[in-house]
């Protein structure tokens, strides 16, 4: 997957290309309420808030990007019977898609049934996207606090670029360029083909 590679490193952050070497510029992550650092130099940010109890964070149906991916078919990879496989409209990776409740629900409230089709879709998807031709490996997240709509997201590495292994895939991710829409689309129909 050199390609992939040959495109981050065109995106540099040409401001930096002198003595320190090329750098990717900082992604929107780092303006994030719950980024770790601040933006300015490796420092991490002081914890500051308590909460008790936490409040609320779900939004209403109508204003959950998960329910509007929901009604788009060409961002829906499989349909079960509670869940759903869908994928982001665009990523930096060569792959992300998100196993998702088909109703607006977190996984507190999925019933034992769903937790076992759950299972059964992270394992099948996790094995569509690393069959993909350039994927090094597979990442598994469970992020559902901004809408309160179940979400395990599955990031696909790029392979050979060992950089992004571990934990801060997402990190990465956020400051890579995009991936062309037209990659992510025939990838797509491969997955989908794979979960049929």
């Amino acid at each position: 997957m050199r390609e992939f590679l040959t495109r981050a490193q065109a995106a540099v952050d040409p401001t930096t290309t002198g003595g320190d070497g090329g750098r990717l510029p900082l992604g929107p992550m780092a303006d994030w309420e719950v980024f770790p650092f601040e933006r300015e130099g490796l420092r991490p940010r002081p914890l500051v808030d308590y909460a008790d109890p936490e409040p609320d964070r779900r939004k209403a149906p109508e204003d959950c990007k998960t329910c509007t991916a929901l009604g788009r078919d060409d961002l829906v990879l499989h349909m079960g019977e509670r869940l759903a496989v869908i994928r982001p409209g665009g990523t930096s990776l060569p792959f992300v898609a998100n196993v998702v409740s088909r109703t607006h629900e977190v996984l507190d409230e999925l019933d034992d049934d769903g937790h076992v089709e759950l299972g059964r879709l992270l394992g099948r998807t996790y094995a569509a996207l690393r069959a993909l031709e350039g994927v090094g490996s597979v990442h598994i997240n469970k992020w559902e606090n901004g809408a309160g709509h179940l979400s395990v997201t599955l990031l696909a590495r790029p392979l050979g670029v060992l950089q992004l292994r571990g934990s801060n895939l997402p990190v990465w991710a956020d400051m890579l360029p995009p991936t062309p829409l037209e990659e992510l689309a025939a990838r797509a129909e491969v997955v989908r083909a794979a979960l049929a």
